[in-house]
C-alpha cells in the first residue's frame, strides 16, 4: 500500500494506545462487553486455534460499556486482563462508549493498525471475533492463507448447542433462515452473497483500510463493513463452519441473532422474503452488461415493469446519468459502477419492495 495513503488513514482516524504491545503481525479484535463469565472460554479457544500455527497473533481486547450501564463487569475483567490473568491479551478500556459493537471494534482495529507500518498492509490481517464466541482448532489454519489472499473472508458459523430443546429449534430455524437468503442471493447471481456476522470474518489490513474502515453504528456495522469492503476488493467466502457463535438472547442491539431467536420464541414468524423476489432479483442482475448500462433508459428497458418501478423509485435514470459521464475508459467499468449503487442494502429493499408488490397481486 502506499505510504500516502496508509498515512492518510492514521491522520483522519484516531485511535486509543496499546499498552505493554508486542509487535505482531496478526491480531484478532474483540469488543467485550459485559463478558466476564463468557470472556474465558472464548480466549481459550484462540489458544488451541493459534496452537496450530507458527505464526504469532496478537488478542485486542476492546472491553466497554455504553453510558449509564453497569460498569462493574467490565471493570473486573479489565482488571484481570490488565494484572496478567489472560497473558498476550491487550486490553482498551473504553467506559462510556457510545456507538455499539461497531465503535469498539474500530477502536481496536484501528489501534492495530497505528502498530504497523505502510509496506505490513498487505501481508497483515484483522480477524473479528465475539466475547462468547469459539473456534474451531484449526479457525487460524483454514483462515489465515485464504485472508492473506486480499480483500475479506466471511466465514462458517454454527451456533453452540442451546440449554433447551424449545431455544435450540428456535436457533436452528434462524440459521436456516440466514443461509436460505444468503443462497438464493447467491442462485441469483448477487455479488454481495456472503454472511455478514461481526464474529465471523477476517480482512486484509489494505483492504480495510481502502474500505474506510469499519463502520460505527449501534448494529449492522459488520454488514455496511463488508458491504464496503466488496465495492473496494472484494468479500470471499469460507463456508466450512469454523466459527460457534453465543446462542443465547440478548436485547443490546435492535436486530440480529438475539432478537431473532427472542422472536421465534414468542411465535412469531420471521420475515422470510418469497421465492419470486428472488427470481425478479435474478432478472434484473441478467440485465446487468455494458451495451444494457449505455443509458438509463435503455436498462429499465431490459426490465419487467415491477422492478423498473423499483428503480424509479430509486431515482435510477437520475443517478446513473451522472455516473456514466464519469466512468473510466474500461469494458467493464459500467458493469463495475452498477453493483457500487446497486449494492447489498439496495438488493434488500428491492427483495422488500419486490414482497409488497407480490401481495398486492
Amino acid at each position: 500500500m502506499r505510504e500516502f495513503d496508509f498515512n492518510k488513514y492514521v491522520r483522519k482516524n484516531s485511535a486509543p494506545d496499546l499498552p505493554e504491545y508486542q509487535l505482531s503481525r496478526h491480531a484478532v479484535v474483540i469488543p467485550v462487553y459485559n463478558e466476564l463469565t463468557h470472556f474465558a472460554a472464548t480466549e481459550h479457544s484462540l489458544r488451541q486455534a493459534m496452537a496450530k500455527i507458527p505464526e504469532h497473533i496478537a488478542i485486542i481486547a476492546v472491553i466497554n460499556y455504553p453510558p449509564h450501564a453497569d460498569k462493574r463487569d467490565s471493570e473486573t475483567l479489565y482488571e484481570l486482563i490488565r494484572t496478567g490473568v489472560f497473558p498476550g491479551v491487550y486490553p482498551i478500556f473504553l467506559p462510556e462508549l457510545s456507538g455499539g459493537a461497531g465503535a469498539a471494534r474500530k477502536a481496536g482495529m484501528d489501534a492495530f493498525i497505528r502498530t504497523l507500518q505502510a509496506e505490513d498492509m498487505e501481508k497483515s490481517v484483522i480477524f473479528s471475533m465475539d466475547a462468547d464466541t469459539l473456534v474451531a482448532e484449526d479457525y487460524f489454519v483454514k483462515v489465515l492463507p485464504e485472508a492473506l489472499k486480499g480483500g475479506a473472508v466471511s466465514i462458517g458459523f454454527k451456533h453452540q448447542r442451546a440449554g433447551d430443546a424449545l431455544h435450540q429449534a428456535a436457533i436452528d430455524c434462524y440459521e436456516d433462515y440466514l443461509a436460505g437468503y444468503v443462497d438464493r442471493l447467491r442462485q441469483a447471481g448477487s455479488p454481495y452473497a456472503f454472511f455478514t456476522v461481526g464474529s465471523a470474518f477476517a480482512v486484509r489490513c489494505d483492504a480495510y483500510l481502502k474500505a474506510g474502515g469499519m463502520k460505527v453504528r449501534e448494529a449492522g456495522e459488520d454488514f455496511y463493513f463488508l458491504q464496503a469492503v466488496a465495492k473496494t476488493t472484494g468479500v470471499r467466502s469460507i463456508e466450512e463452519k469454523l466459527v460457534y457463535p453465543s446462542p443465547r438472547i440478548s436485547t443490546r442491539v435492535p436486530f440480529g441473532t438475539g432478537p431473532a431467536v427472542a422472536q421465534i420464541l414468542r411465535g412469531e414468524e420471521l420475515n422470510v422474503i418469497p421465492d419470486g423476489a428472488f427470481v425478479m432479483l435474478k432478472k434484473v442482475l441478467d440485465s446487468v452488461c455494458s451495451e444494457n448500462l449505455t443509458s438509463p433508459e435503455n436498462f429499465l428497458l431490459k426490465l419487467p415493469a415491477a422492478a423498473a418501478e423499483f428503480f424509479l423509485r430509486e431515482r435510477f435514470p437520475e443517478v446513473w446519468k451522472k455516473v456514466l459521464a464519469n466512468l473510466p475508459a474500461r469494458t467493464d467499468a459500467a458493469v463495475n459502477a452498477f453493483h457500487e449503487w446497486f449494492d447489498g442494502l439496495k438488493t434488500l429493499r428491492f427483495l422488500h419492495f419486490f414482497s409488497g408488490f407480490m401481495k398486492k397481486i
